[in-house]
């Protein structure tokens, strides 16, 4: 007679479990880690972060970087970079001797200006070109001659750069005092890319400033206590400070960042952090009434602590699916995202079971009146709205899937570009100087295609350019003077034409393939030892959304395909993971063309503060990746809970109310704080984070109510049965189980979180 064996706890138990027994050892060691490694960031340097705005002599995966390589690798001198000064008269013209006699002192003065270099004094600029000495063909003189153009080179890269740069934001503003009559305004990269940076570090402090009030508060409502509110608030805030640290970290020891990684680490962090608490402590509060406290976080961690754990993988890997594109700064998005989802998921198995069994009983403390009634399981607004779904399937099937595929159809006229100085706060001085030459030099003034030519100091090399030049010169959208740049050992050239419009005008793009697929090859027909690669901003441009475009296909077929299989070795149907994916496709396809109709057609822009343009290239992408990781945590629990009720004898029908109903509350209070948090980051000044948060905010919201309340359930209705269908040849895959079951009945109560929008509606234990 055999002896009966108990069959050992999941994992995820026996960790909770010995977190549990030595939860001041776990808290202590959880705070010193997190906290330690965000000071060994600090002391490491930081998070060294790249330009906000990106140079066409970036990545040489692209043709318009590697034109620049290719200049200088044939000994080209420092290039420095320029400086525009902008001066502007609002009534008066450069013909009037006191306007003349002001940019003359203008360009002196700047030929005086000195800075500090390794210790030395040097000039600041070397040389500068006073607009009122030059021929009128150079166009540094407004047509309407009321605004001129100061050109200077400043010397240097690096380090002597910065410090040449150091004294021009003050010099600038002293012109402004001295002339106050006139508009002055500086354009430059360097000096640009630092007030954006800062610009983003004050984002990032009042985003975290409104955003964390504002969680507290939903996670009020959520519990009823206050003090079961500040628990994921706690886990919250050290996760992100122990993701900063990786990215920082990782930006000295790898690669620089992307300068909105930070941004995402706390729109994605904060996020995730507070809904695994959500879940993990809802499911502790519902067994600690019929249980002693490690039994309650045993079972707690056997259900909701394992639902998160495969909630977190998944939103792990769908963003893992950005490694597949080649691009370090995409990459350090993707890596700040995924440690703190992962940071995350650790603390939610480790840090909670240690605070949940120090405070016992007293997570409910500070109980809110009303707030905290107790109420009945499945009742109250959403489980109506299940059940008036269920009742008329095929009309509230079509209603819906209609409405999305409607405020989806803007995608259609997708536009994606990449940002430039004018996408950016008017707070930053070179946006108004762009602003100002955009409009004072309509045909064009700094947006510049350049072609660079090797073998330039051959005689059948310098024919062609000229036969190039001509040729260029005729395309509509393009004009002079022409410039050609040789390189320090003459072997190269470096020509360079006016364009108008911006880098991400279609019109420019064309441009740019006509001249690289047409006009070069034409020109360069005789000579095939020639090389002749266009760059600039407008082909740098099209060179990255070609990129990403040609990227995205792989990355959605990653991310779909993992979705798939998740799912269908979860439950064992290949009708639920299809469903799923055409689901989220839906909430996915509405986001974006919502996001069409605000940020590139300027749909209450006014209300929103943005400036109607181009989607981010990138953008598209990333909220596709993050949603589709987040909309499985959704899925997961609430699927689990459906065939939870079907494997305990409901029929499909039953089970699908059953187990939409009893987790309406948890998901809608936990779809309230994502969708919160993420729409904290409209209220923003920079463009690419108002994008991704309102994209995730209007998906979420979509997610969690017609997704989940009304296609979810209509369509399980109606496909009945057939929702469980898996055929034969696939019987041999292997049976996961998301989430462990409980000893107990389900059962709903006075501690779980109201359904924050849906007062009435109490959400069943997490999972």
């Amino acid at each position: 007679m055999s002896a009966s064996v108990t069959p050992r706890p999941p994992w995820t138990v026996r960790v909770a479990s010995f977190s549990a027994a030595h939860r001041w050892s776990v808290f202590t060691l959880w705070v010193l880690a997190t906290v330690g490694i965000f000071l060994a960031s600090l002391a490491a340097g930081g998070t060294a972060a790249e330009n906000a705005v990106a140079g066409d002599d970036e990545g040489s995966r692209y043709e318009s970087g590697r034109a620049y390589e290719v200049f200088d690798a044939s000994g080209a001198e420092d290039p420095g970079q320029r400086l525009f000064l902008v001066v502007s008269t609002p009534s008066r013209t450069v013909d009037d001797p006191a306007v003349s006699a002001a940019v003359s002192d203008i360009a002196a003065r700047m030929g005086q200006l000195r800075s500090t270099v390794a210790g030395e004094p040097v000039a600041t600029f070397d040389p500068i070109v006073d607009p009122l000495l030059v021929p009128p063909e150079a166009g540094l003189v407004s047509p309407d001659r009321s605004t001129v153009r100061i050109i200077a080179r400043v010397p240097g890269e690096g380090g002597a750069l910065d410090e040449r740069l150091e004294p021009v934001p003050a010099f600038v503003e002293q012109l402004r005092s001295d002339y106050p009559a006139l508009r002055i305004h500086a354009l430059n990269n360097s000096l640009a890319n630092d007030d954006i940076a800062a610009l983003v570090n004050e984002d990032l402090d009042s985003s975290l400033v409104i955003t964390i009030p504002l969680t507290f508060g939903i996670l009020l409502i959520a519990f009823g206590a206050a003090v079961a509110a500040v628990v994921p608030l706690i886990l919250a805030v050290t996760s992100l400070l122990a993701a900063f640290g990786l990215l920082g970290l990782y930006s000295q020891l790898v690669s620089p960042v992307s300068p909105y990684a930070s941004q995402l680490v706390v729109l994605i962090g904060l996020a995730v952090a507070v809904d695994y608490s959500l879940f993990m402590i809802t499911r502790f509060r519902t067994e600690r009434r019929r249980r002693d406290k490690l039994a309650a976080i045993a079972t707690a961690s056997s259900t909701a602590g394992r639902a998160v754990f495969f909630s977190g993988l998944a939103v792990m890997i769908s963003i893992a699916g950005l490694f597949l594109l080649d691009d370090p700064l995409f990459r350090s998005m993707a890596v700040g995202t995924i440690s703190v989802v992962f940071i995350s998921v650790v603390g939610s198995l480790t840090f909670l079971p240690a605070v949940l069994a120090i405070l016992d009983g007293g997570v409910n403390r500070l109980r809110l009146p009303i707030i905290g009634r107790s109420r009945e399981e499945g009742s109250g607004a959403w489980g109506r709205v299940v059940r008036a779904t269920m009742a008329r399937p095929i009309l509230s099937f079509a209603l819906s899937a209609g409405l999305l595929l409607a405020m989806a159809s803007p995608v259609l006229r997708l536009q994606l570009g990449q940002s430039d100085f004018s996408a950016f706060p008017d707070s930053v001085d070179s946006v108004q100087a762009v602003a100002l030459m955009n409009e004072k030099w309509p045909e064009g003034s700094t947006l510049r295609l350049q072609i660079v030519v090797t073998e330039a100091d051959e005689v059948a090399t310098r024919t062609a350019i000229e036969a190039l030049t001509e040729r260029v010169l005729a395309i509509e959208g393009i004009s002079g003077p022409a410039e050609a740049q040789p390189s320090a050992d003459g072997t190269v050239a470096m020509l360079s034409y006016v364009m108008s419009g911006s880098q991400n005008d279609p019109s420019n793009r064309e441009i740019v393939r006509e001249v690289r697929s047409e006009v070069v090859p034409a020109v360069f027909v005789g000579l095939p030892g020639v090389q002749a690669l266009v760059t600039g901003d407008a082909a740098f441009t099209a060179d990255v959304v070609g990129f990403y475009e040609a990227g995205m296909p792989l990355v959605f077929l990653f991310v779909l395909g993992f979705s798939f299989l998740l799912l269908l070795v979860a439950f064992h149907s290949v009708v639920i993971p299809l469903k799923a994916i055409l689901l989220n496709l839906l909430s996915t396809g509405a986001a974006y063309g919502l996001l069409v109709l605000v940020f590139q057609e300027g749909w209450g822009a006014e209300y929103l503060d943005v400036k109607p343009g181009v989607i981010e290239s990138f953008v598209p992408i990333f909220i596709f990746t993050i949603l589709f990781g987040l909309s499985m945590d959704y899925h997961l629990f609430i699927l689990t809970r459906i065939k939870e009720a079907r494997d305990r004898g409901l029929g499909s029908d039953a089970a699908v109310e059953r187990g939409i109903s009893i987790t309406a509350g948890t998901i809608t209070s936990a779809a309230a704080i994502m969708v919160a948090v993420f729409a904290v980051f409209v209220t923003l000044e920079l463009s690419i984070i108002k994008q991704l948060g309102f994209g995730l905010a209007v998906a979420v919201f979509l997610d969690a109510t017609l997704i989940r309340s009304v296609l979810l359930p209509s369509s399980m209705r109606l496909l009945g049965e057939w929702n469980w269908w898996m055929p034969g040849f696939l019987s041999w895959l292997p049976r996961i189980t998301i989430e462990g079951e409980s000893d107990e009945p389900e059962a709903g109560g006075a501690d779980e979180p109201s359904s924050v929008g849906a007062p009435q509606a109490p959400p069943a234990s997490a999972g």
